[in-house]
């Protein structure tokens, strides 16, 4: 294998003719030090720049030693700087696992938690986990003759140390931020409170519980721990919107005038609003919208292909899964319409008005929807996020008489369940797309201002 010195600049002028792996001499690596530093991958003609790095692990059967690939990410999305930090980082984590008597830190398994754990999943919760375990586990100090709880010799830790650092996470506080348009400002931002502190409490017991499943530590202080022992109860949600509460966010949207093409411009923009509506009509999850691109839509046959990619599901299912068909029913369609109109060339289905290269953020649904509430435009007597949009759907969905597993299967969920789920594998899209009709005409006739009677579906067949 060739070896170069790294650099920005050269990263970006190499053009193979065929697939080349070339390893880093830079920045304190050895020539020939190949197999244990930064390597890219290029293929023909620099069409992808992948970097990545070697890891020996010892199989705990034989006792052999085996080098594997361990994929660092694409560049430039990962810059060099930030690959040549990752390897580093993983150097001096394998140091202190392979000696008993090394200062291994809490903040190095987190670490590997977040190599080995989260680069696994392929939604926004692995950012959303590493966010909590950055802002409430690994700064906090749970004894103020310490340091933050991150620098701690994690065969140390003992139970009492992780329950200071989780009654302190349930304490709502306000901590200054750096801005992500404005790096240079700060701006307050409140954290903490009891939900923060179940994810945290969740965290230290995955990050410690994956350091025992390695080898890296005997056992987990962390496992003896409850929530409920902290008063930390997570209620059962089970908020959804009655026939009122649908035409109040119906009106809140303008979605009648969107689909006219008469609505007005306001601050919350029109793909986000359209966004949120067709979250109603079509009860998928989230990011599988937000990623949508326009070549997933067959308009003629009324149908949209997820691929596999955003689909939730668990890393040994995903490599047999495939591609999720969503009928669309016909205001999902017109939805669509306007979408377009407002995307323009864009290849996204939920196109970001700043910049149409990029899809809206992945939580801009989330947050808008939480606007309309804050600006009194949408008045309503209870909290509404848009996951309760989905609940909404299956809730009319159980009103119309629809067959339960057609509706766990509209939902994104297993459509049977025990041993008729282990074998029956169809889709159900004919009866999912009559579903999707039923569903959609109660919501219509509710937007519309008629009378808002939901028919069961054994009286439509009637």
């Amino acid at each position: 294998m060739k070896a170069e010195s790294f650099t920005t600049e050269w990263l970006a002028s190499q053009k193979p003719a065929r697939r080349t792996e070339i390893a880093d001499r830079g920045e304190g690596s050895r020539r020939g030090a190949d197999r244990s530093g930064l390597v890219v991958r290029i293929g023909p003609g620099g069409a992808s720049k992948v970097f990545f790095r070697w890891e020996d692990t010892r199989d705990p059967a034989t006792g052999k030693v085996r080098r594997r690939r361990v994929r660092i990410g694409a560049w430039p999305a990962v810059s060099l700087a930030d690959a040549r930090k990752t390897v580093l980082e993983a150097r001096t984590l394998d140091r202190a696992e392979s000696s008993p008597s090394a200062d291994l830190t809490v903040k190095q398994i987190a670490g590997a938690y977040r190599r080995d754990a989260l680069s696994h999943r392929k939604d926004g919760s692995a950012a959303w986990s590493w966010g909590i375990i950055e802002t409430h586990v690994l700064p906090a100090k749970p004894d103020a003759r310490r340091g933050p709880f991150g620098e701690w010799n994690a065969r140390t830790v003992r139970a009492p140390d992780i329950g200071a650092v989780i009654r302190a996470a349930a304490v709502r506080r306000t901590i200054e931020v750096s801005t992500e348009a404005n790096p240079g400002k700060t701006t307050m931002r409140a954290v903490g409170g009891p939900a923060v502190a179940r994810a945290a409490l969740a965290e230290i017991k995955a990050i410690f519980a994956h350091a025992c499943a390695t080898g890296t530590l005997e056992a987990t202080p962390a496992a003896v721990l409850q929530a409920r022992a902290f008063g930390l109860r997570k209620p059962e949600r089970a908020r959804f919107l009655k026939a009122e509460e649908i035409g109040a966010l119906f009106a809140a949207l303008d979605l009648t005038a969107l689909l006219d093409g008469t609505a007005k411009d306001r601050k919350l923009s029109k793909t986000v609003r359209l966004g949120i509506a067709f979250q109603l009509y079509v009860p998928t999850r989230t990011h599988s919208i937000i990623g949508a691109r326009w070549n997933e839509i067959d308009k003629k046959a009324k149908r949209w292909t997820v691929p596999v990619d955003r689909l939730k599901l668990r890393k040994e299912d995903a490599t047999e899964a495939r591609p999720f068909v969503v009928p669309l029913p016909g205001t999902a369609l017109s939805i669509l319409e306007r979408l377009r109109a407002e995307a323009g060339k864009s290849p996204w289905v939920l196109a970001s008005p700043k910049d149409p290269e990029k899809h809206i953020g992945e939580k801009v649904l989330v947050r808008a929807l939480s606007r309309l509430q804050d600006g009194k435009r949408l008045a309503l007597g209870e909290g509404l996020t848009v996951h309760d949009l989905r609940r909404t759907w299956r809730s009319l969905a159980m009103d119309l008489g629809i067959d339960h597993a057609v509706a766990r299967l509209s939902l994104g969920h297993a459509g049977l369940e025990g041993v008729e789920g282990v074998y029956g594998r169809s889709q159900m899209v004919d009866q999912r797309a009559q579903a999707a009709e039923l569903v959609a005409a109660a919501l219509d006739r509710i937007r519309l201002g008629e009378a808002a009677q939901v028919v069961p579906l054994r009286e439509r067949k009637a």
